[in-house]
């Protein structure tokens, strides 16, 4: 059996900690929790130049009709970036 002084060893331990959890809980529950976000947003658009050409008019054939050609390929390159930050103090 336990005596009554390991009892009451027991119990005081059983409520520091029961105590200590609660603490534990209301600081982390109502600590400081403002909160700083920043958002931060880049568009970027660039044109990529095309390469001249390079032709040697000695050997070149005739010009074709450029009306018949299919329209050139887009370069233009997007890009968007987006950064966000929370800080906590």
């Amino acid at each position: 059996m336990v005596n009554n002084k390991q009892k009451n060893q027991v119990m005081k331990f059983a409520k520091l900690s029961i105590f200590a959890l609660a603490m534990g809980l209301f600081v982390a529950s109502c600590g400081n929790s403002e909160t700083k976000t920043e958002t931060t947003t880049t568009d970027t658009t660039a044109v990529t130049p095309a390469a001249p050409a390079t032709v040697d008019t000695a050997m070149a054939a005739p010009a074709a009709d450029t009306t018949k050609m299919a329209p050139a390929a887009d370069t233009t390159a997007k890009t968007t970036t987006t950064t966000t930050t929370t800080e906590k103090h």
